[in-house]
């Protein structure tokens, strides 16, 4: 009986051996933590802000080494119209250009454009209430995902350290 649980264990043990966590931090990303400086503008930039803070962590450093500038562009779209000319379904489309610099070379490192899109359904056809926070939902839901998307790039790029003139 001994033999056979030792052989499960083993086979457990083995099968999990490349297993990764989902949140595991890189390195990349923990170079950007609390080093660098923010400078949001456009559409919803305070809750752009507040998310991308969360990521990465505010600026305690008085000399960060990068800085990340970030502008988003909110279109709202009618996607069905119905026959009393209303809409009951709406589209929100996120356009967030990220530009992220080398304080230290004065230097930037990338550009990264990333647009995100969702859907949202008109609650009623007399109040607003439930339209309202549908619509403030599926907003946070979109930054969120715009912004999660732009980290794992950075996960995945090759050097924080080179311009991107010397690419």
């Amino acid at each position: 009986m001994k033999p056979i649980l030792l052989i499960a264990v083993m086979f457990f043990v083995a099968n999990c051996a490349n297993f990764e966590l989902v949140y595991k931090s890189h390195k990349q990303i923990e170079e950007l933590k609390d080093n660098t400086a923010f400078a949001i503008a456009g559409d919803e930039s305070n809750e752009v802000y507040s998310y991308i803070i969360n990521v990465l962590g505010s600026k305690n450093n008085a000399n960060p080494n990068f800085k990340l500038s970030i502008n988003s562009s909110r279109i709202d779209e009618a996607q069905v119209i119905e026959k009393d000319a209303t809409a009951s379904k709406f589209s929100i489309t996120y356009t967030i250009v990220y530009n992220l610099y080398n304080t230290n070379k004065n230097c930037e490192i990338l550009e990264k454009e990333i647009i995100t899109k969702d859907f949202y359904d008109s609650k009623s056809a007399g109040y607003s209430f439930g339209t309202d926070l549908s619509k403030k939902e599926t907003r946070t839901k979109i930054i969120s995902k715009n912004i999660d998307q732009f980290i794992s790039f950075i996960d995945r790029y090759d050097d924080l350290k080179k311009c991107s003139s010397e690419n």
